[in-house]
């Protein structure tokens, strides 16, 4: 998958917040029902959850006093293309510099693969930084396309993720999957 990322700070949000529009709705994807939202600068949230409810309050929370306008139908066509047409996706985040780094990091783990906190802490030049690492990977609001799903504990062993460890499971085997079939082509 291709993401084009692009970003802004705590500080040029607060700046920002009050005009701006995000587009949001709950369809359908491999992993179960979500809810994405995006502004015209990309994708800014994309959360698995049942919970429409639930979905909603966690989008409302990130993106404090933006302009949040429900279009079901648009976010189904862009979920189409980001999990049927893997089309290239833009992404739009906000967080700390320590953060954006962190979740570039991520990015730049390859497709059916796995690394640990610690790998991700030593990429970015912070090898003492591994529980920041760790929150800054939790705090991470755009599932899937921010591969923080691809982040495993150092024995190995599947840890923590924001929607749940068997959702992680079943993303990795998905990407595993995909993986096969593009290397059979």
């Amino acid at each position: 998958m291709f993401v084009n990322f692009d970003w802004i700070t705590l500080k040029e949000y607060k700046e920002l917040e009050q005009g701006l529009e995000i587009v949001y709705g709950y369809g359908d994807t491999p992993f179960g029902k979500a809810i994405l939202a995006s502004t015209k600068r990309g994708v800014c949230f994309l959360a698995f959850n049942e919970d429409k409810e639930k979905l909603f309050f966690e989008l409302e929370k990130s993106w404090l006093n933006a302009l949040l306008v429900r279009d079901d139908a648009k976010i189904e066509n862009e979920l189409k293309s980001i999990f049927l047409d893997n089309k290239k996706v833009d992404i739009f985040v906000k967080g700390t510099n320590f953060q954006i780094n962190v979740w570039k990091a991520l990015l730049n783990i390859p497709d059916a693969s796995v690394t640990t906190y610690q790998d991700i802490a030593n990429s970015i030049d912070k090898p003492k930084a591994v529980r920041a690492v760790a929150s800054a990977i939790g705090s991470n609001n755009i599932a899937y396309l921010i591969p923080c799903h691809r982040v495993i504990g150092k024995s190995g062993a599947m840890s923590g993720y924001r929607w749940g460890i068997d959702k992680k499971r079943i993303i990795l085997a998905y990407e595993a999957m995909k993986d096969i079939d593009e290397k059979n082509k």
